[in-house]
């Protein structure tokens, strides 16, 4: 085994366990701890998709930031890797081929599902940034697709059954996943797969639906509009799970009855409170000047941490 594959092998052996110990973490927190919502709904959005990738962006910058950097300089030219070394770089690369493996065939499967939907659509002049269309009936009443290109489909039967105000809200609810990137977040959860995520996964999908309520009411009148719709739409069909890197404006994890009492009590002078990132820069910074200033010595507590971890 040449030295280059041991570091690679090594540095994806700390970076799964890394990833297994931290989402362990995240997944706990949450069930043990109880986020109260009092900021506002985009807000606490942001604060759950950050807790939910954090695993994977975490372990993946201490991984070359720090791990494989501290083999290459400190690791000794002589083969002392034993088995363990192998089993979990092996193991690593599963896990990452597991990731990527379910986002491609949960893209590939949403992609065929549109597809059909698409067949003999027509575009429907919405006013909006976003392009729309109009399909036949059978589909989901609203449902943005797409992450690169997103696009809005409404039924035949949403156009008919909504009216004029009702229907632009409707559509100005899903512009607002786009401006959010929300089918583009669902991605990269789908890359940071791990038991015991599945309850803070629907967290961050109901907060998104609060969030681009909140974005795409102006006034109390889009409120009741968006309320409106909303209760129709539910009455017209089950509520539904929609494919996977889409997101309908009825669907399956997010309450209606929730979402339509908080529309109703709509209030412009009630929001709730903003985190302030920014109180966290001096405690970032002053780890930063430490690393940087004695980066050595970050490297060999590393690669002490490392050789426990693979050995």
């Amino acid at each position: 085994m040449t030295f280059a594959v041991r570091g690679v092998l090594v540095s994806l052996g700390f970076f799964g366990v890394l990833y297994c110990l931290l989402s362990l973490l995240v997944a706990t927190l949450w069930r043990g701890a109880k986020l109260a919502p009092r900021m506002s709904a985009a807000s606490y959005t942001r604060v759950l998709f950050w807790l939910r990738i954090s695993p994977l962006l975490g372990s993946a910058l201490v991984t070359l930031a720090f791990a494989m950097p501290a083999f290459f300089r400190l690791e000794p030219g002589t083969i002392d890797e034993d088995g363990g070394t192998l089993t979990f770089g092996i193991c690593a690369l599963l896990l990452l081929a597991a990731g990527l493996f379910r986002v491609v065939t949960t893209r590939a499967k949403t992609r065929r599902v549109v597809a059909g939907w698409m067949k003999d659509a027509n575009v429907l002049e919405a006013n909006v940034s976003v392009p729309t269309f109009q399909a036949r009936a059978g589909i989901p009443p609203i449902l943005l697709f797409g992450i690169s290109e997103p696009a809005v489909l409404v039924s035949e039967a949403t156009v008919s059954l909504l009216n004029e105000d009702e229907l632009r809200v409707s559509i100005r609810h899903e512009v607002e996943h786009v401006r959010s990137r929300d089918n583009l977040k669902k991605l990269m959860i789908h890359c940071c797969p791990f038991p015991g995520m599945a309850a803070l996964d629907r967290a961050w999908q109901e907060a998104a639906e609060l969030a681009a309520d909140e974005a795409a009411v102006a006034n109390r009148g889009d409120a009741v509009d968006l309320a409106a719709a909303l209760i129709k739409l539910s009455d017209l069909v089950p509520v539904y799970l929609p494919p996977a890197f889409t997101t309908g404006l009825v669907n399956a994890p997010v309450s209606v009855s929730l979402r339509v009492e908080r529309l109703l009590a709509w209030d412009e002078t009630r929001t709730g409170s903003r985190v302030r990132w920014w109180y966290a820069l001096p405690f970032a910074l002053v780890m930063l000047s430490y690393t940087v200033v004695d980066y050595g010595q970050a490297l060999s507590l590393t690669h002490r941490l490392t050789e426990w971890f693979v050995h």
